[in-house]
C-alpha cells in the first residue's frame, strides 16, 4: 500500500481543527521581576506553569545571562530541579507509532518538525491529531503525515529541557528561572522643594533598557553594588547551536555598560561622576520597590520612587580666612529609606536655587547639601596688631612676639533668622574668643613656633541684626617679617 504525503485540500477549515491548546511538557516564562543595579546589570526573575511528562518539562526562554548565575527551580513545596538541558536538537520521545497520537494530544498549537523514515522534513504549526495521521498548518494549508512513517518529531522554539524531581512526575508543576543579565541600569535624581521651613523630596529613578520587554513587572532599584566575577562573560548556556530562543529572548544584544566608552555611543546611557556610589553604600544592599512597572525594551524612563515631606533646616558657613558665605540645607531623613547618592535639584516657593550632590544618608541620617553664595549676609573682617613682646631667639632665628586682634561682622539682611558656622585658622597661641568660640584642633609643626589652630563659632543672628565677634592671638614673627611696630593692620596679616 502506497502512502502519500502532502498538501491536503483548503476544505480543511481552521474551524475544523480546533483543539484544547497547548499544555503539557511546555511553558512560556513571564517576567515577574527584576532587580536593577546603577552599573549596567539587573537580576530578572521569571514563572510559569506547566503540566509536566514524566518528570520533564521544556520552555522557550534562552536568557543572555551572566556567566554562571542562571538558576532554574521549583516553586513547589518539596520538588526540585535536577537537570537542564540545552541543545540542538528538542525531541519527542516514542517507543511506536500508536504512541505518538498520545504523545500529541495535548500539544495542538506547538511549532513542530516531523522528520519521516525516508528522511523528508515538514515544518509547522501542529493543527489536528487524526486516528492514523498528524496534520502540520503551513500557512494556509496543511501537511499530512501518517504516524506509522513518522521517524522523529522535534519542539521549535524550545530548546531547554528540564527535569525535576518530584514524587508526582505529570502534575501541574510552578517553576521559574533566575539570571543577572546585562543592559539595563539607574541613575537616582531628586527634586527638593521648600514650603515655609518644610520641604517635598522627591526621588526618580531614571532607568535604561536594553534587555527584555517589562509588563507590569515589579522593579526593584538596588542601592549598593554586588561584586560579579564573570562580570562581562555570557554563560555557557546562552550559546545553543541551532537553538530558536522565545520571542521574549529575542532583543538586541546590549553593550556592556563602559565606564571609559566616548558619549558618542548614544545606545548607552553615560555613566557620570553622580552616578558612582560612596564607599558607604557599596558594601550593602537596599532595594526601592516600584509595582507593576510596563516599558519597552530600548526605551529609557523617569519613574517616582517616593515622595515624602522632611523638615529642613538652613544654615550659612563662613571661612573667614575668604570672604565667600556658602548657604547649605540640612535635611532630616524622614523617608524610612536611606538616600542614595546622586544629584538633587533644588526649589524655594518655585525658583531654582541649584543643583548639589546629596550623599548616602541611612534613614533618620542627616544629609548637607551645599548651594550657592548666601545671598542676604554681608560679611567683613578687619586684624591688626594689638601689642608686641621683646625680641627672642629660637635656634638661629629672632622672633617678636605680637598679638594680633581681630573683629568679624556680620549682617543679616534676611527676612528671617540666620544660623552660620563661622571658621578661621590662627597661627599662635590662641586668645581669647567672644561668642563661645571654641578650637576645633590644633597642629604642631617640626621647626615652627607657631601652633596651626582650626577656630570655630556658631551663632545666630536675627532678621536685619549684626553681629560683631572678636577674637586675638599671640603669633611669633621672624624680626625681619614683624618690621618696625605698628604692623599694618590687613586682611590675612600674621596668619
Amino acid at each position: 500500500m502506497c502512502i502519500t504525503f502532502g498538501l491536503l485540500s483548503a476544505a480543511i477549515t481552521a474551524a475544523s481543527l480546533t483543539q484544547a491548546p497547548p499544555k503539557n511538557m511546555t511553558f512560556a516564562t513571564t517576567l515577574k521581576s527584576v532587580a536593577v543595579f546603577r552599573d549596567g546589570f539587573g537580576y530578572y526573575t521569571r514563572e510559569g506553569k506547566v503540566k509536566l511528562e514524566d518528570g520533564w518539562a521544556t520552555t522557550d526562554l534562552v536568557p543572555t545571562a551572566v556567566k554562571g548565575t542562571v538558576w532554574f527551580y521549583s516553586l513547589d513545596s518539596g520538588d526540585k530541579i535536577d537537570t537542564i538541558v540545552m541543545g540542538r536538537e528538542n525531541k519527542i520521545q516514542f517507543a511506536s507509532p500508536v504512541e505518538i497520537k498520545t504523545k500529541l494530544k495535548d500539544k495542538v498549537g506547538l511549532h513542530l518538525t516531523v522528520i519521516t523514515k525516508s528522511t523528508q522534513r515538514f515544518d509547522g504549526e501542529l493543527a489536528k491529531i487524526l486516528d492514523d495521521m498528524l496534520l502540520l498548518k503551513v500557512g494556509d494549508a496543511f501537511n499530512a503525515v501518517p504516524y506509522d512513517q513518522v521517524q522523529t518529531i522535534e519542539f521549535v522554539g524550545f530548546p531547554v529541557r528540564i527535569k525535576v524531581d518530584t514524587k508526582n512526575p505529570n502534575k501541574i508543576a510552578n517553576l521559574g528561572v533566575a539570571y543577572l543579565q546585562e543592559g539595563i541600569r539607574w541613575e537616582p535624581s531628586y527634586i527638593l522643594d521648600l514650603r515655609k521651613g518644610m520641604a517635598n523630596l522627591n526621588l526618580r529613578a531614571t532607568m535604561q533598557n536594553t534587555t527584555e520587554k517589562l509588563e507590569k513587572t515589579d522593579v526593584f532599584f538596588v542601592v549598593g553594588s554586588p561584586f560579579v566575577a564573570n562580570r562581562g562573560i555570557e554563560d555557557m548556556m546562552a550559546h545553543v547551536p541551532g537553538a530558536a530562543p522565545a520571542v521574549s529572548s529575542k532583543v538586541d544584544l546590549p553593550k556592556r555598560v563602559d565606564r571609559d566608552a566616548p558619549a558618542s555611543e548614544a545606545d548607552v546611557m553615560p555613566v557620570t561622576a553622580s552616578a558612582a556610589l560612596s564607599r558607604e553604600e557599596s558594601g550593602e544592599l537596599f532595594y526601592y520597590k516600584k509595582s507593576g512597572l510596563s516599558l519597552e525594551n530600548t526605551d529609557v524612563a523617569m519613574v517616582s520612587i517616593f515622595d515624602v515631606s522632611i523638615p529642613v533646616s538652613p544654615r550659612f558657613e563662613w571661612n573667614a580666612d575668604g570672604e565667600e558665605v556658602t548657604y547649605l540645607l540640612s535635611l532630616q531623613n524622614k523617608s524610612g529609606q536611606p538616600l542614595t547618592t546622586g544629584p538633587v535639584f533644588v526649589l524655594e516657593d518655585g525658583h531654582a536655587l541649584g543643583q548639589e550632590n546629596v550623599h548616602y544618608t541611612p534613614a533618620g541620617g542627616t544629609a548637607e547639601v551645599r548651594l550657592s553664595q548666601g545671598i542676604g549676609l554681608k560679611v567683613d573682617r578687619k586684624e591688626a596688631e594689638d601689642r608686641r613682646g621683646g625680641p627672642t631667639t629660637i635656634g638661629k632665628t629672632t622672633f617678636v612676639p605680637v598679638t594680633l586682634k581681630g573683629v568679624l561682622t556680620i549682617t543679616n539682611f534676611r527676612t528671617s533668622k540666620a544660623v552660620i558656622t563661622i571658621t578661621k585658622t590662627m597661627r599662635g597661641k590662641v586668645g581669647s574668643l567672644s561668642d563661645t568660640g571654641i578650637v576645633k584642633q590644633s597642629q604642631i609643626l617640626n621647626g615652627e613656633p607657631n601652633p596651626i589652630n582650626d577656630v570655630e563659632w556658631k551663632v545666630e543672628i536675627a532678621p536685619g541684626a549684626t553681629k560683631k565677634i572678636t577674637y586675638n592671638y599671640e603669633t611669633y614673627m621672624s624680626a625681619e617679617k614683624a618690621g618696625s611696630p605698628p604692623v599694618p593692620s590687613g586682611p590675612g596679616d600674621g596668619n
